[in-house]
């Protein structure tokens, strides 16, 4: 898929699962005759169409991200476990981003870890994290973003209880392999 493709589908996706998760989308079935008219007129879904939104909305289900009522159809949409961590991980992933200035200030924030095997369920949940927020894996330990997130990556690592062994470093070039960086955030930053 197209990185923009991927980019417009991740926005109706993410405005689908928040209007999910506050009630607003409330079933397929029970709001008009065509439902899908009703969740464009929602939210910003106006820019949408019919299809690309029933598209999300079966691709939600069958993502394990919404449920419906295991016996009848016609009742609320329910958000799960899994819905909720993808809607705070893109939350944070705002964040970021909007916490930055207009244009990139050509400096990138590297987070290097080197967490001890006895607290290897922390380090997986903690490279999990930097991957869901867009970070670019420089190497195994060691990610690098684009945008200022010092404070973000000091309250995520002090949610794993591994502060002592997270460095965030700002440095201005990445070498050979800044290339694919920016590549990498070519739809994020601005030049």
């Amino acid at each position: 898929m197209h990185p923009r493709t991927r980019a417009k589908y991740g926005a109706i996706s993410k405005l689908v699962l928040k209007l999910i998760a506050a009630g607003s989308i409330t079933t397929l079935t029970g709001l008009s005759y065509d439902p899908a008219k009703t969740y464009r007129t929602m939210g910003g879904l106006a820019d949408y169409g019919e299809d690309q939104i029933r598209r999300c909305l079966i691709y939600l289900r069958l993502q394990g991200y919404v449920k419906y009522s295991a016996k009848d159809m016609k009742a609320p949409l329910i958000i799960t476990k899994k819905g909720l961590k993808r809607l705070n991980a893109q939350t944070m992933k705002e964040k970021i981003i909007g916490s930055v200035q207009k244009r990139w200030d050509h400096l990138w924030r590297m987070v290097v870890f080197d967490i001890p095997e006895k607290k290897k369920n922390n380090r997986d949940q903690f490279r999990e994290k930097l991957r869901e927020l867009g970070f670019f894996p420089f190497q195994k330990s060691m990610y690098i973003t684009p945008f200022a997130c010092e404070k973000i990556i000091w309250d995520i690592a002090r949610q794993y209880h591994i502060t002592q062994y997270v460095l965030v470093s700002v440095t201005p070039n990445l070498g050979w392999r800044e290339l694919y960086a920016i590549r990498w955030f070519s739809n994020d930053i601005k030049m």
